[in-house]
């Protein structure tokens, strides 16, 4: 910390690009909080689906309901299974930017589960968590009881990789808007001070 101190008084900038690049390097690792009602959108190419492990007790199957008819994926109890949609076959129902809506269909209650926000649900509640690993990966968790279960989100568990974005930020970018604000309140205490 003592370097530091100097560079703050030579250079606020410097003292800055090191504080960036400090937060940078911390956050590599850090992935931010699963969003309730996230969306996945279609950013063009193939979409690599990976079925990961769940802890139901039901059996569902994931399906794309934006697709027409509906396109089975797999099933929770497919653990380990890597799929791909095809661009071509994406492209028949959806343009870049249009929605992929993603859902289960749970065999032994038959309710449906779409991920978005609740109103899409018979029940009125999300059924999906979002959460925005970084690089492009997306892990994706569902709850498969009506009236919200034990609120879990881990009954069906789906790694997203490729085509797809969201407007969920991803850690990277939630860093870089924290060390902006905090630049902006360095500068504008250095000013006040220098008054």
């Amino acid at each position: 910390m003592s370097a530091i101190r100097p560079m703050l008084k030579k250079s606020p900038l410097v003292a800055a690009g090191v504080l960036a690049m400090s937060l940078l390097a911390a956050t590599a690792e850090v992935s931010a909080a699963p969003v309730l009602g996230g969306q996945l959108f279609w950013s063009g190419g193939d979409v690599t689906i990976t079925v990961e492990p769940a802890t139901a007790g039901l059996t569902s199957q994931l399906k794309l309901f934006s697709a027409d008819p509906d396109l089975f994926i797999a099933r929770n109890t497919d653990v380990g299974a890597i799929l791909t949609l095809g661009e071509f076959l994406i492209d028949l129902d959806h343009d870049i930017g249009d929605e992929l809506l993603f859902g289960i269909f749970v065999e032994e209650t038959s309710d449906v589960f779409l991920m978005g926000p609740g109103s899409r649900n018979g029940d009125g509640l999300a059924h999906a968590t979002l959460d925005s690993l970084g690089g492009g990966k997306f892990r994706v968790g569902f709850e498969d009881i009506l009236g919200g279960g034990d609120r879990d989100y881990d009954d069906n568990v789906f790694l997203f990789e490729g085509g797809v974005f969201t407007d969920v930020p991803e850690p990277g970018s939630l860093a870089l808007f924290g060390l902006g604000l905090g630049l902006v309140g360095f500068f504008r205490g250095r000013r006040k001070g220098s008054d």
